[in-house]
């Protein structure tokens, strides 16, 4: 690894990218089990699932959490650092309620959010590789499992439904 780009990947944005990719994951992987509701129940369920799973990373990561600082700062920082679990939802529940209110069907308007969510993954986790510092080789592998994954859900949204 180069040491140089690995010292400029701070903690924080190291946490953050993680966040953004369990985000993701989350709501791509919620997304595929709506196509029977309506679409207020799939902001709803989508929004509400990716708050209880932030507030649960934040929960548990805070509590183990071993610095010495006082629980609130803790706590805040926590919160801080995986906002971005919450905040990756809003572009696929966008893009869905955007299809949806021009005409196109829900299903597939939810697979247009789970696709959109699962690039976002592929995008995130490949650029975390790179500024962790790692070779290019371990870069694609990342970029060809994000993917893998992420195929792997859109097939399973078209099988499920």
């Amino acid at each position: 690894m180069d040491t140089e780009r690995q010292r400029r990947l701070s903690t924080d944005t190291a946490e953050r990218i993680s966040a953004g990719c369990y985000g993701a994951l989350v709501s791509a992987s919620t997304l595929i089990g709506l196509n029977e509701a309506d679409l207020g129940d799939v902001v709803l369920v989508v929004a509400l699932t990716n708050l209880v799973y932030f507030a649960t990373h934040v929960f548990a990561y805070s509590l183990g959490d071993t610095s010495p600082d006082r629980p609130s700062k803790i706590f805040r920082h926590h919160m801080r650092v995986s906002a971005p679990m919450v905040s990756v939802t809003f572009l696929p529940l966008l893009v869905v309620v955007l299809l949806v209110a021009v005409g196109v069907a829900l299903g597939t308007a939810l697979l247009w959010g789970v696709s959109i969510a699962m690039a976002y993954l592929v995008v995130v986790a490949t650029a975390g590789a790179r500024l962790r510092g790692y070779s290019p080789l371990v870069v694609v592998i990342t970029a060809v499992g994000a993917a893998l994954v992420s195929a792997l859900l859109v097939v399973a949204k078209l099988l499920l439904h």
